[in-house]
């Protein structure tokens, strides 16, 4: 392994040196002490290379995580930050509603998209990064429950001024807009799209603008259980992609829903602090938009969820039922 080593050797029999390698295995004169002998020094420096990189690996990480605490300072600005113009996620949601629609006409005539390979790559890519801000976020978040209250935690306004966590939000809100092609890519395999696919998709866009031009500190919450949730689902569809058969796909929407409920229960706590205190967004930081705005959407979502779990599980078992 790029090591040669010369050992002196005083065993027995007589004196000299030898290269220590592969070749000493069977010469004349070598007991099984020397073997042994040979074997923990060959092992004992592999270990030291192991350490070595370990600890430059180490350090690696240790420098990412000083970048990463430099963004302390970061802070979502509307019309200076890119993509925070109000105008932006607006428009967008009307070319998405838009183009969705043209594009339905445009492959009418056309046969399917059947590129498994593209669907992996896309779908394993949005689980891949939905785990990196996963990760990221349950990290600054982990730090915050030694120092905080659980109220603070969903109140303070000391914790939305965390830049790392303000980074975090806007990179999740860059993302929503690339998991638009969720949409297109539906539509070029011909396959139905939902009232619920579209709604879920803009609405999200819009929300995760909304919640950090109103600065809520809540916002975490619903944001960490999402990233949580996307990192399943888009592996989950990266399998299909390549025509493997899950058997938890049911259970996949009953985390959505779970993921809803516990949303709308923490942002119904923050508002109703802040209503309590007169309004007073000291006592629960953010606005009344922004409270209004999250738990509306989020308890949309959540009805529309379940209807979908009812429609898609259980009328299936009440045919099955039926049938048998």
């Amino acid at each position: 392994m790029g090591y040669r080593i010369t050992l002196q050797r005083s065993i027995r029999d007589h004196n000299e040196v030898m290269p220590f390698s592969s070749g000493l295995v069977g010469r004349q004169g070598t007991s099984k002490a020397d073997f042994i002998g040979y074997f923990w020094i060959s092992a004992t420096i592999e270990i030291s290379k192991s350490r070595r990189y370990f600890f430059q690996n180490f350090f690696f990480i240790e420098e990412m995580s000083k970048t990463f605490d430099s963004l302390e300072e970061f802070r979502f600005r509307e019309g200076v930050t890119p993509f925070s113009s109000s105008w932006i996620p607006l428009v967008t949601c009307v070319l998405y509603f838009t183009l969705t629609r043209a594009f339905k006409l445009f492959v009418f005539n056309r046969k399917p998209l059947r590129s498994s390979l593209l669907l992996f790559l896309y779908n394993i890519s949005l689980s891949f990064f939905s785990l990196i801000l996963f990760i990221s976020l349950g990290a600054v978040i982990f730090e915050k429950i030694q120092l905080y209250t659980p109220h603070e935690l969903v109140c303070g306004s000391t914790i939305h001024h965390d830049g790392r966590l303000q980074f975090i939000y806007w990179l999740n809100y860059l993302f929503k807009y690339v998991e638009l092609f969720d949409t297109f890519l539906l539509v070029a395999r011909k396959k139905p799209v939902t009232f619920l696919h579209e709604y879920h998709h803009a609405a999200t866009l819009v929300l995760c603008w909304i919640e950090q031009r109103e600065y809520s500190t809540v916002q975490w919450v619903p944001i960490f259980l999402n990233l949580g949730v996307h990192v399943i689902m888009y592996y989950y569809f990266a399998m299909t992609a390549l025509k493997r058969e899950l058997w938890w796909k049911r259970y996949l929407t009953s985390l959505q829903i779970f993921q809803f409920i516990i949303d709308v229960f923490v942002c119904s706590y923050a508002y109703g602090v802040f209503i309590l205190n007169g309004f007073d967004f000291d006592k629960c930081y953010g606005t009344e938009l922004g409270a209004i705005a999250g738990i509306v959407v989020l308890f949309s979502y959540l009805a529309l969820f379940v209807r979908f779990y009812m429609n898609t599980y259980k009328k299936k078992q009440l045919k099955d039922k039926k049938d048998t």
